[in-house]
C-alpha cells in the first residue's frame, strides 16, 4: 500500500455513452479550489461566450446552463461531431487560454469535472428548470431569469 490515495476516476467506464447522438449530460465543471472566479461579471460571460461558440461549432444543444461564483452548470446533448467529454474540454482548454491571456497563470478551472448523464425517465426540461434556478436557491437572485449569466440555448426558461 502506497503513501497516495488513489483517485476514483470521474468518468463511466463505458465511454461510448458519452458519444450516443441525442444523449443529455448534466456537468458541472468547478473552479479550482472553488475560488468565486466567475464573481467577476467579465469572466462570467467569457466563459458564456466560449461555451456558446463551441455549442454552435460542434452541434452541442445547451439545454440549460448556469455559471455561479464558483462553479458551472451544463445541461447538454451529445452531437454528430462532439461527444459530452470532448465538449467539456474544448470548452476548458479555450477558456484556460483566454484567462491567461487575461493575467491568470494557470487555469481558473478544476482539472476534471462531474457528469451525470439523464436516464430515460429523467425529464430534460425539469433539469433545465433545476438549473437556471440555482442562482434564486443559493441566494444571488430574487427570482429565475434574472440572474444575468443562466438561460438556455433551447428553452424559454
Amino acid at each position: 500500500m502506497g503513501l497516495f490515495k488513489h483517485r476514483k476516476h470521474p468518468r463511466l467506464k463505458n465511454k461510448s455513452l458519452y458519444t450516443i447522438p441525442g444523449m443529455v449530460v448534466h456537468l458541472i465543471i468547478s473552479t479550482r479550489e472553488r475560488e468565486p472566479y466567475f464573481s467577476d461579471p467579465e469572466i462570467a460571460q467569457s466563459f458564456i461566450n466560449i461555451m456558446k461558440q463551441v455549442s454552435v461549432e460542434k452541434g452541442n444543444r445547451i439545454y440549460a446552463y448556469c455559471v455561479m461564483p464558483d462553479h458551472v452548470h451544463i445541461l447538454v446533448d451529445v452531437s454528430d461531431k462532439c461527444g459530452v467529454i470532448d465538449f467539456a474540454k474544448i470548452i476548458k482548454g479555450r477558456f484556460a487560454g483566454s484567462s491567461r491571456r487575461v493575467g491568470f497563470h494557470t487555469s481558473p478551472l478544476q482539472r476534471s469535472f462531474y457528469d451525470h448523464i439523464l436516464r430515460k425517465d429523467e425529464d430534460v426540461m425539469a433539469v433545465a428548470k433545476y438549473i437556471v434556478a440555482n442562482p434564486v436557491r443559493a441566494g444571488i437572485a430574487d427570482e429565475v431569469g434574472k440572474y444575468p449569466f443562466a438561460g438556455s440555448l433551447v428553452y424559454d426558461l
